[in-house]
């Protein structure tokens, strides 16, 4: 039976390092120097339970991901991301994941743009998180901003997997960035906050409950119950399907190349099955993730 393991959340700090990289660019008013054509950011995020597309298990646990971004204004960039289990006693270090890909823009406002990226995870096979199972992905993304009104923004992941059939995940999100503070050179600086509403589909396995007539044929079942006798059955199916309803708030406070975060989650997902007693498992669950991160 196909049992992933599943654990959430599209790397957003990772993300967002990745706009940053094409914004920033060196002051040359003073000194005259040539313009960097290459920026590193580093960061560290804490996530209060590592989930996968809206999804959760028994296994989803808390995270610590260090990460460090190469990044080129041509928009190409390298990261890598370590991912260390801090489940109390059982905390450990669970391996890494290494992601080139290329941040590019249709127009000169880069309202209109995406990225794509192809993700290599190398994690131990006996981790309680997720990604154990993941052996790769390939991941594209389209976004739409028309003057900073709001913002739509559709992925797309296919997801290779170590043990089983692989997995097409799609998510369309709708943001808006509202600045509630200014500072700094160009009022760049200061603290804004990002609503967003995320809807997840994609291959995942979940339950459809089914009645099954069985026809009463010998005599006794003529006496007991004659005719016919309905029973109900739950059965596990796999199929593209609605996945998870994501809700979030981000809190952002940006101090020059600095960037301090933190997003309380509200996730609903459907159509999950509990692989621990196969059952129905659609409860409304709370996440967050907090971090910080540095461009140079």
């Amino acid at each position: 039976m196909y049992k992933p393991k599943l654990i959430i959340i599209p790397v957003l700090l990772f993300l967002s390092f990745k706009v940053n990289g094409q914004q920033l660019k060196a002051d040359t008013s003073v000194n005259k120097q040539a313009p960097k054509s290459l920026f590193i950011n580093a960061g560290l995020q804490y996530l209060s339970q590592l989930t996968y597309a809206g999804r959760r298990d028994a296994s989803s646990v808390p995270v610590l991901l260090p990460t460090f971004t190469l990044i080129s204004t041509k928009g190409f960039f390298v990261a890598a991301i370590g991912y260390f289990d801090i489940n109390g006693a059982k905390s450990a270090a669970e391996g890494l994941s290494i992601t080139p890909g290329y941040v590019f823009s249709f127009d000169k406002k880069k309202e209109f743009g995406g990225a794509i990226s192809a993700t290599k995870y190398f994690i131990t096979d006996n981790s309680p998180i997720i990604l154990s199972s993941f052996n790769a992905t390939i991941d594209g993304q389209l976004h739409y901003s028309p003057d900073n009104i709001v913002k739509l923004t559709i992925d797309g992941s296919y997801r290779f997997s170590k043990q089983g059939a692989n997995d097409v995940i799609n998510d369309a999100e709708l943001s808006k960035e509202i600045q509630l503070t200014k500072s700094g050179k160009n009022n760049k600086d200061g603290l804004k906050i990002t609503p967003t509403l995320t809807l997840y589909s994609g291959t995942q396995s979940f339950y459809k409950t089914s009645d099954s007539t069985i026809n009463n044929s010998s005599v006794l079942k003529n006496i007991l119950s004659p005719g016919q006798t309905t029973t109900t059955q739950n059965q596990q199916v796999r199929q593209y399907t609605i996945l998870a309803l994501s809700g979030s708030l981000q809190l952002t406070y940006v101090i020059k190349t600095w960037q301090i975060s933190f997003t309380p989650y509200l996730i609903q997902p459907y159509h999950q099955v509990n692989y621990v007693n196969n059952t129905p498992q659609n409860g409304t669950y709370f996440l967050f993730t907090t971090g910080v991160s540095v461009t140079f």
